[in-house]
């Protein structure tokens, strides 16, 4: 069944109800012994009841417990006739790996093609059905859901692009129909939500912060300011020998880390240094973090790195001819590196290995040709992960690691770390542009 038809089929069970309310007879209007109407007196009663309670939420504020929020249920009396059944829900696809799959698709493509992308008609049908929903006396779309989800950021994204197209174009007027409604929409929506759920909605990437350390992306995963590894200061404790991720689930191409330290506590490298390591059922992975990165044909690569003997990966010369897993970090220069993190893009084969030294500068120099084992996810579906709600991890994860030094080492390390973090982005940037540049001229 399409996205339109269960829309369609919910409007049509709506309608059905509301019909069937109309046709029940009207109640007898009866008085009290001092002459008032007692239907209107409990209709007036009913509306002052629903004006002067509290707003009804899912979360909230508990100074005892690790998190900014705790759960709170609703009463069985307070739940609506009206709300929606559980089939109705899933008909709907309101689960919440479909509305954050919805979400990243939306937000990814206003950031890149400046369009809503290929799930437009989708997002309209939700915007729409959303609006319907809240106007339940209890609706169905809870907060876990939206936060999950990631909805209060697209509904920012949709607006913002909006504006953005509006302050540059000088109107409003270029945008779609379609997409002008979906933006009136957004903006509804976002006003019915902050009212809903009021602190809870504005302190939701708190919360999310709070969720990323105890059971996210960095669970086992400590911050360590003694550290002088220039590639992070986090540090994990190995305490299983097998990996359960490793072992139950293998890895799968697109697998995506906030740094190598997550990785290595899931089990695909040994060591959070940037070295050739054996995972622990004995697969070598060498993680490529700095260095830059050439295509010379389609799935062949050539890594180059310079520095010191030790820096030369002396141990993947046993490795020639031999398939091995390759990780590429954000700070990698190559048209391939993600936008944050690091991510595992699969098997190579190592064709060759090559290493000079520069007896005027004494630098050595690596270089290792790589080519993709065939049959996997293509590299075209790896570059656009990590995903928005990936990449907004990665900012709770950069905050959250600024705070640290901060409080840690003081306002000077901190404002260095920044500098040096900005300095970074700046010359990966523009080694990206001039080789898309080159790029475009051989094509």
């Amino acid at each position: 069944m399409s996205v339109l038809e269960r829309f369609a089929r919910y409007n049509h069970s709506t309608r059905a109800r509301r019909e069937r309310l109309l046709l029940k007879p009207k109640p007898i209007q009866t008085t009290t012994d001092d002459g008032q109407d007692r239907s209107l007196f409990s209709r007036q009663k009913d509306i002052m009841n629903q004006i002067v309670s509290p707003t009804i939420r899912h979360f909230s504020f508990d100074g005892a417990g690790g998190f900014p929020f705790s759960k709170r249920s609703p009463s069985p009396r307070a739940i609506s006739k009206e709300s929606l059944t559980s089939d109705e829900y899933s008909e709907l696809g309101w689960d919440q790996a479909s509305l954050l799959e919805l979400s990243d698709s939306v937000r990814a493509s206003l950031r890149h093609d400046k369009t809503v992308g290929p799930n437009a008609e989708k997002l309209s049908s939700f915007l729409e059905a959303a609006l319907q929903d809240e106007e339940r006396r209890q609706p169905t779309l809870d907060f876990e859901t939206i936060e999950f989800a990631r909805l209060d950021k697209l509904l920012a994204k949709i607006l913002h692009f909006a504006e953005m197209v509006k302050v540059t174009a000088f109107t409003s007027d270029l945008l779609p129909l379609r997409f002008r409604v979906d933006v009136s929409h957004a903006k509804s929506l976002r006003r019915i939500w902050r009212r809903r759920f009021r602190e809870q909605y504005f302190m939701m990437d708190q919360h999310r912060c709070a969720m990323l350390v105890q059971g996210g992306r960095l669970k086992d995963v400590s911050f360590n300011s003694s550290l002088s590894y220039d590639l992070g200061k986090w540090h994990t404790k190995i305490n299983d020998p097998i990996s359960e991720l490793e072992g139950n689930l293998q890895f799968e191409a697109g697998h995506w880390w906030l740094n190598i330290t997550c990785a290595e506590r899931d089990g695909i490298v040994a060591s959070s240094f940037e070295v050739p390591t054996k995972g622990r059922y004995g697969i070598t992975a060498l993680p490529l973090l700095t260095g830059q990165e050439e295509m010379l044909r389609a799935n062949t690569f050539k890594y180059i790195r310079e520095g010191r003997s030790s820096d030369m990966h002396i141990a993947v010369i046993s490795q020639v001819g031999r398939q091995i897993r390759i990780l590429r970090g954000y700070r990698l220069k190559s048209i391939f590196a993600p936008q944050a993190g690091i991510r595992y893009d699969g098997l190579y084969t190592i064709k060759q290995y090559g290493c000079k030294l520069d007896n005027k500068t004494n630098t050595h120099r690596l270089e290792l040709t790589l080519e993709r084992v065939p049959d996997q996810k293509h590299m075209q579906e790896l570059k656009k992960i990590p995903k928005p709600s990936q990449l907004d991890d990665w900012d709770l994860y950069e905050k959250l690691e600024g705070d640290k030094i901060k409080l840690l080492q003081g306002e000077t390390s901190y404002l260095e770390w920044k500098l040096i973090r900005q300095e970074q982005k700046i010359d990966r940037e523009d080694w990206k542009r001039s080789r898309l540049f080159r790029a475009s001229f051989s094509i």
